[in-house]
């Protein structure tokens, strides 16, 4: 059996079946998604322009919360929790 990526060998690394494509080697699917810009199934190089921008105000946004919902400010000896 053949590599879906390499084409070599898929028994002489450490092998694994991706659905939909094929046997091949851990390290060559890896590398894969990380060409294709693959999270959770999402591929962000299918994404178009206005919706890529769209994902990553929502990233932003989401990141802005959860820093704000961390922060602690300690006022005298009193710690305050802000968000």
């Amino acid at each position: 059996m053949k590599c879906c990526y390499c084409h070599q060998d898929v028994l002489s690394g450490n092998p694994i079946t991706v659905a939909g494509t094929g046997p091949a080697h851990r390290s060559c699917y890896e590398k894969n998604q990380i060409e294709q810009r693959v999270f959770r199934q999402l591929n962000l190089r299918s994404l178009p322009d206005q919706e890529l921008r769209e994902l990553f105000d929502m990233v932003k946004m989401e990141l802005n919360v959860r820093e704000a919902d961390h922060q602690v400010v300690d006022l005298w000896g009193d710690e305050v929790l802000f968000g």
